[in-house]
This record gives structure tokens, sequence and C-alpha cells, in this order.
């Protein structure tokens, strides 16, 4: 439900985004500043609780625990005053490891198993791809159609690999923040939805071979310098898909006490507006999506249809052979039992 009357929050002031809600503080209790800068219980003019203003339905968005409390809810014209303890915790460091916190993000069981489970992939990815593109490439009799299809999609995921999996892992489960920069925090966010995108169309690609061979089983295969172009522009499309991504993202700090208090950064993207990243997401679901999953449905339904439904030419059919079976028993008998029609050629001779 949104707020239609825009005169409630006429000279409120806005405390603190979360999950794309505003929260308000009332103009009737504002909220001062200390010589820091940064948000105490108990400082200056501040009091103990606050009352906030969202727009929100029914219940209230859950927010930090560590940064808020809190406290009792009251109705007016239909619309619910939040009461939370503002209450900002200032005994911590700038290392990442001294964020407190009780969520399983950041529980000592959960990193453990994500580094169990990153380094493996990483290493295995790494490993397992670079070996497929070196044996295509290097062993002439596998350079095919299909060898050539599975190259491109070791290559994109070579690609998330190498530059997205160890920035994720060292930004969001070690350091708690971006340390690569502002280039490589473009890098990376393009490079992931490009091998997204590169291994959506390789696949839908495979799967347009597949059904062209086996539904025109005589029609000639795609040549190795068609291939190569249809994997061409499979990149380009990618690439030009996934452009946008890189022009908006950038480094940004988020709303957590931590972060702004010691100017440590994320990298995420950064529209302009709403509607733009909207639309956008939308054509990317379709694009990345919706389009290759419809055509690998309808391509692979109709070849499995092809495949079980019909019998392929010289298969054999049991009720055939049945027949020749019993038609050959009945000739057998009939030979032998007939009178020879000569006598042998040797009592001739004799």
């Amino acid at each position: 439900m949104e707020f239609d009357n825009s005169a409630l929050f006429k000279g409120s002031r806005r405390l603190f985004e979360k999950n794309e809600r505003m929260y308000y503080i009332a103009p009737q209790q504002p909220l001062l500043r200390n010589e820091d800068d940064d948000y105490q219980e108990g400082s200056l003019g501040l009091p103990d609780s606050a009352s906030l203003l969202f727009n929100a339905t029914a219940q209230p968005t859950a927010v930090d625990e560590a940064s808020y409390g809190y406290g009792s809810t009251t109705t007016l014209n239909g619309l619910q005053l939040e009461t939370y303890n503002v209450t900002y915790i200032m005994n911590f460091s700038c290392d990442g490891d001294d964020i407190q916190s009780e969520d399983l993000w950041s529980s000592v069981y959960f990193k453990s198993t994500v580094y169990l489970l990153y380094i493996p992939i990483f290493f295995f990815a790494l490993i397992g791809n670079g070996t497929v593109c070196y044996i295509v490439q290097s062993t002439p009799r596998m350079r095919t159609v299909t060898n050539y299809f599975i190259a491109s999609l070791a290559l994109g995921d070579i690609l998330m690999s190498l530059f997205c999996v160890p920035s994720s892992f060292i930004s969001l489960f070690i350091l708690n923040y971006w340390p690569f920069g502002v280039v490589l925090c473009h890098f990376v966010n393009y490079s992931q939805a490009v091998s997204v995108l590169v291994t959506a169309y390789t696949l839908v690609a495979i799967s347009i071979d597949r059904y062209i061979a086996i539904m025109w089983p005589l029609r000639p295969r795609i040549t190795k310098r068609y291939a190569k172009l249809i994997i061409s522009g499979v990149w380009f499309v990618a690439l030009a898909t996934a452009l946008p991504i890189p022009i908006v993202s950038g480094l940004d700090i988020p709303m957590s006490p931590w972060h702004e208090k010691c100017e440590k950064y994320i990298c995420r993207e950064i529209w302009p507006s709403r509607t733009q990243e909207y639309y956008y997401t939308l054509s990317l679901f379709a694009l990345q999506f919706v389009v290759p999953l419809s055509v690998l449905v309808f391509t692979y339904t109709r070849i499995a249809i092809r495949v079980w439904g019909k019998r392929p030419p010289g298969e054999a059919e049991s009720s055939r052979d049945q027949r020749m079976a019993r038609s050959k028993r009945k000739v057998s008998p009939s030979k032998s039992m007939s009178p020879p029609s000569e006598p042998p050629q040797n009592l001739i001779c004799f």
C-alpha cells in the first residue's frame, strides 16, 4: 500500500532505507547529531525511542537487530507508526572480523561450508574447462561441430570461474567489502552476465543442431566454418545484451553502521531510476531465461517424440520376424517330403 497523502511526510527526515522501504523520523521528535556525527542512544537531543513512519503494509520490515530494537505500534488513519529504539553500536573497529552478527550469512559453520565448496569448485572448474579447450584445440580429430559448441561452453565457464568466483568469495565471505577497485567492479559484473548469456545461447545452438539432425537426417550437417560463425554470433549477442551492466556498476557504501563508519564499499549496480532497472531486468530475464528455455523445451520435446514415438527404418519388428519364421517352417517340410524329379547324377554316370 502506498501513501497517497504526501503531506504526512512534510517536515520528516529519512532515517534509513532497507528492502526498498523508506523509514522516517516524525518531525515532532527531531533527530540530532553529536560531535562525531554518529547516532547514539542518549546523545544530545535524541530521545530513547523515535516514531518511524514507513510505507508498508500490515507488518514492518525487519531491520538490523544489532542496530535497531523494536518498540510499540500505533495506528493513525489506517497507517501504522512503528516505534524503534535507535541504537547504533559504535564499539567496533574497521576490521572485517570484528563485525558481530547473528545471521546465517556470518555464522562460522556457514562460512566453513562455503570455504569447502568454493575452493574445490574453483580449481575443478578452471582445470576441467581448460582441459576441454586444450583437447579440442590441439587434437585434429576432436575438432567437430559439437565439440566446438562444447568448447564455447567451457570458455564461458572459465570466464566465470576465473573472475567472478574468487572476487565474490573474497568480497562476500572474507572481507565483507569490495577491495578490488572500480575497474574490476565493472569487469567482474560484466563478465558474470556474459558468461551466463553465453551458456544459455550455446545450449540453444546445440539443441537446434541436434533438432535438425534428428528431424531431417538426410539434410547436410552444419559445417565447421558455419559452427564457428554461430559461436561468434553467440558471443557477440551476449556481449551486447550485457553491455548496460558495466555502465551502471559502481562502488557504493551500503546502509550498514560498519560500512558507513569505516567507509567500506561494495560493488553493485547503481541505476539512475527504478524504471530503467525494472525494464532492463525484465528484458534480461526474457533473453537469458524465458527464450532459451522455450527453445530447449520445444526442440528436445520434438526430438523425444521422433525418437521414442516412431520406429527407425531397418529396425527389427517382432511381428514381421514371427511371420517369416512361420513361412520357413512351412517350406522346409514340403521340400523334404517331395520326391526327386530326376535320379542323382552319380547314378546316371555309373
